[in-house]
């Protein structure tokens, strides 16, 4: 589970945060008054399935960034659950950084629940939402121009068996080589972005075999020794 603490510092920081009057949205693509449910219960009631839609058409058809501000917190916190059954988490996280949240005053509570969800997820193996999107939604959060260097940082101390396995789960499922150039399957990462190279150059450039290296000297059991050796093949 994701640390609550995160998750309350979230909304306590969006507290402040007003209620939009209405949800305007493009008349094609939104009925007149369908946001009217969104805004009828309070935030933390709503669920999955009664956001999917808006968080689809956000900052595109339907309502703009404040509105997009008052149901971050909640977006993210399900998007981070993996709650939402057709609502791709990275989706979530690439339109908090199209809505300007490092420009925003809850920017710190924003960082920290990041944070979390990321250290949840090296804990966990296997983690929901899997590797690859958890990465590549924080990719998508810290916007074409943003660093991955903390989470890649943490990443590397390969501190957990679920840390070592995350990274051969990453590196089989979405690292791919093509004509001796790497890249990333996951079709969320902006490939001119700034993240999309970082996170290759660390798994292949040479930190994430000096991680597995050292992680190498310290394993004991034969199952993690076999992930590792794998690992050094791969992170090259």
């Amino acid at each position: 589970m994701l640390d609550s603490r995160a998750a309350e510092d979230l909304y306590a920081a969006f507290a402040d945060v007003p209620r939009p009057a209405r949800l305007e949205g493009c008349p094609c693509c939104v009925e007149p008054g369908e946001g009217r449910a969104l805004l009828d219960r309070p935030l933390r009631d709503l669920t999955a399935e009664d956001l999917a839609r808006y968080g689809a058409k956000a900052l595109n058809t339907w309502a703009g960034e404040e509105e997009f501000r008052y149901f971050a917190p909640r977006l993210l916190e399900l998007a981070a659950a993996g709650a939402f059954a057709v609502l791709d988490p990275e989706i979530v996280f690439i339109k908090l950084a199209r809505a300007g949240w490092a420009e925003w005053p809850q920017r710190d509570a924003v960082e920290g629940f990041l944070g979390a969800f990321w250290t949840r997820t090296l804990e966990s193996h296997p983690s929901r939402p899997a590797i690859g999107t958890a990465l590549c939604a924080l990719g998508g959060a810290a916007g074409a121009a943003g660093e991955m260097a903390p989470y890649l940082d943490e990443w590397g101390r390969l501190a957990s068996e679920a840390a070592i396995r995350q990274l051969h789960e990453f590196a089989v499922e979405e690292l791919a080589w093509r004509r001796g150039t790497p890249l990333l399957r996951n079709a969320y990462w902006d490939t001119s972005g700034a993240p999309y190279r970082e996170v290759l150059g660390w798994l292949t450039g040479g930190p994430a075999a000096e991680a597995v290296r050292v992680a190498f000297e310290r394993a004991g059991r034969e199952d993690v020794l076999e992930l590792l050796a794998d690992l050094e093949n791969r992170c090259r």
